[in-house]
């Protein structure tokens, strides 16, 4: 419970990230796991139920043996031949195997050191602690990443993930690295750090997308390099589709702020956006909309299971699932918006969604379709940047 408890604030204090590398140390045993890539059984029961038990750990180490010549160990990773390179190895090899220095002095085994308590070996959000947070950690296997400036289905940036690292998710386990200041190599370390999160991400999904070729009995043998080949690609075109989103001030005047915070809230409240559905009239997260995210339905309800009935879902336990949990709508007023709360952030947030989540981007008005405006959104920001903390005190400060 102490886990889940610290988990609901934002880390950046360096003496309580300490005090949480102990904790999590402490609960989980310090027991490393072992330093191979965990094969992703998960995925292939929720693919192919009908197989037992045995079949699915076959097909699952078919599967992790082939990634296994494409992309290495976690202590020797290596970038597969006569594809795009998509990530920087000695970059991934920096963050990649034992804590250390080299005889340069310059530190090793950056994800080991940081990330795998929580996000595990594999990238696969099953560390040792992670049954104990809330939310639990991200699974990178899929490709898919909530925050970013790309549309739903695209890849995030380099510069995306960057971001994620050093602000860190807020309301969550995710420490903002910026404030607990690494090292003196801050810079070169995350930047390492997000080269192994996208090869990591990467290997996983290749994983995945071979299992599916398998469990819909696809000739799999030529196929790991072809699939290397797509996903490779996916990553390094995904700045040609990131949005800047435009630079958002506050209106000069008090009776302007309070027009927009009026045409904001009418936005907001209306059918068209159905914010408050999910969100609450108030925007506190109290709406009726109650649902899943995307992992967790990648192995339930997309494979016939319920996740609100244990009887269900249990059986999938023991190839690593945990148990489901409802990704709650955000209460706005609190001023904890993981993916920040800068008035940009919101914008992007509105427009693109929030890949994975229950949160789909906003219906713009484009031709004679029906949407909320530029304008619109614009006010709409406003109005939920109000809602929260940092916006009412920057409006009593005004």
């Amino acid at each position: 419970m102490f886990l889940k408890k610290i988990a609901c604030f934002h880390i950046s204090d360096p003496k309580l990230y300490s005090l949480w590398l102990l904790a999590t140390c402490v609960l989980s045993g310090c027991a490393p796991e072992e330093l191979t890539y965990r094969s992703n059984e998960l995925h292939f029961a929720s693919l192919s139920q009908e197989s037992t038990p045995q079949q699915i750990v076959e097909s699952a180490l078919f599967a992790q043996n082939s990634v296994l010549e494409l992309f290495g160990t976690p202590d020797s990773p290596k970038w597969p031949d006569g594809i795009t390179k998509a990530v920087d190895l000695e970059k991934v090899m920096r963050s990649a195997g034992p804590v250390g220095r080299n005889q340069a002095k310059v530190e090793r085994g950056l994800y080991r050191k940081h990330c795998i308590q929580c996000h595990g070996t594999s990238g696969d959000g099953k560390g040792p602690v992670s049954a104990l947070l809330a939310p639990y950690p991200r699974d990178f296997r899929r490709g898919s990443f909530k925050f970013k400036s790309t549309p739903i289905g695209k890849k995030p940036t380099h510069a995306d993930l960057v971001r994620t690292l050093e602000n860190g998710l807020p309301g969550t386990a995710m420490p903002a690295f910026r404030s607990l200041k690494l090292s003196k190599d801050f810079a070169e370390d995350i930047d390492a750090l997000v080269h192994y999160v996208r090869f990591l991400a990467i290997r996983g999904e290749v994983e995945r997308r071979l299992l599916t070729a398998i469990a819909n009995e696809v000739d799999w043998t030529e196929l790991p390099l072809q699939i290397a080949a797509k996903v490779a690609d996916s990553w390094v075109a995904a700045d040609s589709f990131s949005i800047e989103p435009p630079k958002l001030s506050p209106a000069s005047t008090s009776a302007d702020k309070s027009a927009a915070l009026e045409r904001g809230k009418t936005v907001f409240l209306s059918e068209l956006t159905a914010c408050s559905k999910c969100h609450g009239i108030a925007g506190d997260g109290k709406g009726m909309s109650q649902d899943f995210d995307d992992w967790t339905k990648d192995w339930t309800i997309r494979a016939g299971i319920d996740p609100t009935k244990k009887a269900e879902w249990k059986s999938m336990k023991k190839f690593g699932a945990l148990k489901p949990v409802i990704d709650s709508s955000r209460n706005m007023t609190l001023g904890a918006f993981r993916g920040g709360g800068n008035r940009e952030d919101i914008y992007l947030r509105i427009v693109l969604g929030i890949e994975g989540s229950p949160m789909p981007a906003i219906a713009r008005k484009e031709n004679d379709n029906p949407g909320v405006t530029e304008e619109g959104i614009r006010d709409l920001v406003e109005y939920i940047y109000s809602l929260s903390d940092a916006g009412a005190n920057s409006a009593q400060s005004n």
